[in-house]
């Protein structure tokens, strides 16, 4: 599998958006009460989810910083009452995962960037 990116910078906008409505929907059904029973469940579906959109799409799980973020939001949103005090969690993962991709394709352009990133691919 190619390991380029293939999420442009609408296609980004668009995921953090839905997860910023994940986020929303969340706190609204923990205002209800019913959050407590439902949310877990939403965020295995959205964790996977994203995972794997992020997989098709070109970003590499094999990185440590992708799974670490991941993982500590998942794990974040079970923390019971995050959602009620409002903390948009999904959509600060979408925000990270692409400041991760804009951040690689920078430092390809860089001069040098190439070299450094092949050290570091070396390395895991």
């Amino acid at each position: 599998m190619d390991n380029k990116s293939k999420i442009s910078n609408t296609e980004w906008g668009l995921v953090i958006g839905a997860l910023l409505m994940v986020d929303l929907i969340q706190i609204v059904l923990e205002w209800l009460v019913i959050g407590l029973a439902i949310n877990p469940f939403v965020d295995i579906f959205v964790g996977m989810s994203l995972g794997l959109y992020l997989h098709l799409r070109g970003q590499s799980l094999a990185d440590p910083k992708r799974i670490i973020g991941l993982v500590a939001t998942f794990l974040g949103e079970q923390v019971p009452g995050v959602d009620a005090i409002g903390l948009p969690l999904w959509t600060l993962d979408g925000i990270y995962n692409f400041l991760l991709s804009k951040s690689d394709k920078i430092l390809e352009q860089v001069p040098g960037g190439k070299v450094v990133t092949s050290l570091v691919e070396k390395k895991k």
